[in-house]
């Protein structure tokens, strides 16, 4: 099996600057407002080099997004939930934790894209990866659709919109709680509610 070339450190940084540059400008102006001479003034970076890599800002931001979210859905695989031991959620496994970690590296990323501006190419993305998480979780656990008391998919659409939804407001409150707070309890959230005793 041929090993993939290792990408020149000067593409992953110029690559880098233009997305920070992107991202910087559609948090200060709004998407549409923008071009491609905005983003490469603010990148330092001229037009010609731009074009190397890039058709348009939409390519850019398509690949921006991919870039992002493919760290995201590496996390996701490595996080067996059969792995997970619902009796200690106090060490929810690594690659779970790394999810959120991941998250924080990229903060501005995400925080402009899923809260300030809700970029709806990027929001729905993110939502069909946790959805396909969620999904594949819940076959693991739970084979059967009769042991269900609603559709399947509405199990699915449901808990990833909750994960989302706890995604962003953890980046809109400064991301207060660490990485391994945020996976200990979203999965506790999930697997036994968020009642310390059930009252129903």
């Amino acid at each position: 099996m041929s090993k993939a070339r290792k990408v020149d450190p000067r593409i992953i940084r110029t690559r880098h600057l233009l997305r920070d540059a992107l991202v910087f400008l559609i948090d200060e102006r709004g998407y549409e407002s923008i071009t491609v001479h905005d983003i490469t003034d603010r990148a330092t970076i001229n037009r010609a080099t731009f074009y190397l890599h890039y058709r348009d800002k939409q390519d850019l931001l398509i690949s921006s997004t991919d870039d992002i979210l493919e760290e995201l859905i590496t996390n996701l695989e490595m996080t067996g939930i059969a792995e997970v031991s619902f009796a200690d959620l106090e060490e929810p496994p690594s690659s779970f934790v790394g999810i959120f970690e991941q998250i924080a590296k990229h903060a501005d990323f995400y925080r402009v894209m899923l809260s300030k501006q809700h970029m709806p190419y990027f929001v729905m993305r993110v939502q069909e990866v946790l959805a396909g998480f969620v999904q594949e979780g819940l076959s693991s656990v739970l084979a059967k659709d009769n042991e269900l008391s609603v559709p399947r998919e509405m199990v699915i659409r449901y808990t990833a919109s909750a994960f989302l939804g706890v995604m962003i407001w953890w980046l809109e409150n400064d991301m207060t709680y660490s990485p391994k707070y945020m996976a200990s309890n979203l999965l506790r959230i999930a697997t036994k509610g968020p009642y310390t005793n059930n009252p129903f």
